[in-house]
């Protein structure tokens, strides 16, 4: 079955895969006729009439003419489209709605076509090819996959259209029976509600599947926070999972895999290889606040390959893993894409230059125009023509307390200048304006906290501004503050904001957090 099913989509995406290969040379050319074909297909609608789209002949007349916008400014229209309004923002009806966190709180609702399901589609498949080109070892077991937010149910609706898609893996096309087939872990897990039932089952069907080969996550934190539960509720999981296995498996088999799960288990810091020898490729977020978990799981996996992920948002399908190169290649033909530089130019793909960084703005399929995403990327090569592209951060996250602007981005580069992120898997830092304006920082508990709190106030130094502010004491030191679990309070206290994990990203910086979550961090016993 799992040679059949491997065998299937290594078919059935070579000719998307030999397409890509082949357009590397040629982004303009593919860029320019994505914006076309979304212009002439949307011209009719509500905002191709506002912006003027029977007048747009190029992409440098689209830049001219339909201003960038953030969420707020395409709100209007997407309400409209969610309200039921046909022709809004494109003349494809809307396949459903998915929802992603915003930056300064609350949810942002993004409308999927037919055609922004297909940008995806179109990524998913060169990977899934170059994947079982250069790591043939996932095709020798199973998979897991996690695609859907946990406690979602199939009726749950905004306006008149559902959220989430009703079928699994709606991001694959034609790969979707073949991936099914492969999963570790029944689809139906998706649809449970409570958050510990998902968790506990999701957690039996990984200890039972030996052959897991790939794990395709977001954030690596998804896979780390799932190990963690394993090692602290080994003595609940064993139990269930002897029986789970007796039913369809000899008795000297069971016996042997939960001796050596109960072994693997037992060392809160060993490696998990053990548990799954096959496993040969983690798929998740590598970047910028990610890269602590990611060296995590190289830890507690030194043979498997992490495998960076890309830039692939809810809003829009940017760059994949591919080829030999740095970073993730650009998908050229999912979307139309800009990038603003440091002094506000927009820059198209094909006029981009290595080492620099841009923030990114995408025009999709789905009826995004000019968005900008607040994400910035990094030129780190080029295949042919087209770029690669690392993240580097989040241009919309700055903290000024005091007139110093701080910026994830570079919060996240001292982190990592200081070794935070290879002694500790995640240090998060706090604008806190009590007692006096200073920030704080909180770090896995480790190493002495003042030591840290010492380094990162030398490194935060570089911003001018923030070096001004500290020496005429505006600013207060840096106070440190070792946290057991401090993701896992971190996820615990979103969570209960129904904030859904699959995509949850590990912040680096904080602007100015609520008591509730300090409280949470701070909290003994949590």
């Amino acid at each position: 079955m799992v040679i059949d099913a491997w065998s299937r989509i290594a078919d059935l995406t070579a000719a998307t895969d030999a397409g890509f290969r082949a357009g590397l040379s040629g982004v303009e050319t593919a860029q320019r006729g994505t914006l076309a074909g979304l212009i002439s297909a949307n011209g009719s609608t509500a905002f191709g009439k506002d912006r003027r789209f029977a007048e747009i002949r190029s992409a440098e007349a689209f830049r001219d003419l339909v201003p960038i916008a953030d969420y707020a400014a395409l709100q209007p229209y997407i309400g409209r489209a969610i309200g039921g309004e046909d022709g809004v923002l494109t003349t494809e009806p809307i396949r459903f709605i998915e929802q992603t966190g915003g930056s300064s709180g609350g949810s942002k609702n993004i409308p999927y076509t037919d055609t922004g399901l297909r940008s995806f589609t179109d990524c998913l498949y060169p990977w899934l090819a170059d994947l079982i080109r250069r790591r043939p070892g996932v095709t020798r077991g199973r998979s897991y996959f996690a695609l859907s937010p946990v406690g979602r149910s199939l009726d749950q609706r905004i306006g008149v259209h559902r959220v989430g898609s009703p079928v699994p893996f709606a991001y694959f096309g034609a790969l979707r029976d073949s991936l099914i087939a492969l999963s570790a872990v029944p689809m139906e897990l998706r649809l449970l509600a409570d958050f510990e039932t998902w968790q506990r089952q999701t957690c039996l069907h990984l200890l039972a599947c030996e052959d897991l080969a790939l794990v395709w996550v977001w954030s690596p934190t998804y896979f780390t926070e799932i190990l963690r539960a394993m090692r602290r509720d080994a003595g609940i999981l064993l139990p269930q999972l002897t029986s789970m296995l007796t039913a369809t498996h000899p008795a000297a088999a069971v016996r042997t895999r939960i001796e050596t799960l109960e072994k693997a288990l037992r060392d809160p810091q060993g490696d998990l290889s053990v548990i799954w020898p096959q496993l040969d490729t983690v798929s998740c977020w590598t970047d910028a606040s990610s890269k602590g978990f990611a060296a995590e799981l190289q830890a507690l996996f030194p043979a498997a390959f992490i495998q960076s992920k890309g830039l692939m948002s809810t809003e829009a399908a940017v760059s994949f893993p591919y080829g030999d190169g740095p970073g993730s290649i650009l998908a050229a033909r999912s979307g139309f894409f800009e990038f603003v530089d440091d002094g506000g130019t927009s820059h198209f793909a094909w006029r981009l230059e290595i080492d620099q960084a841009y923030r990114l703005i995408v025009t999709t399929g789905s009826g995004l125009y000019r968005y900008d995403t607040q994400d910035m990327v990094k030129v780190v090569g080029f295949d042919g023509d087209t770029p690669r592209l690392q993240f580097v951060g989040r241009a919309g996250m700055v903290s000024d307390l005091c007139g110093e602007k701080l910026t994830e981005a570079f919060v996240a580069h001292c982190i990592g200048k200081i070794g935070l992120g290879r002694q500790q898997a995640y240090a998060l830092v706090v604008a806190a304006t009590e007692p006096h304006p200073h920030y704080r920082l909180f770090v896995e508990a480790g190493p002495a906290a003042a030591a840290w709190s010492e380094k990162l106030d030398a490194e935060l130094a570089a911003n001018p501004q923030y070096e001004y502010a500290r020496r005429i004491g505006q600013l207060g030191p840096v106070q440190a503050t070792p946290v057991e679990d401090l993701y896992g309070r971190l996820k615990r206290h979103r969570l209960k904001g129904g904030i859904s994990i699959a995509g949850m990203k590990a912040p680096v910086l904080l602007r100015q957090a609520d008591s509730e979550l300090i409280a949470a961090l701070e909290a003994t016993g949590a």
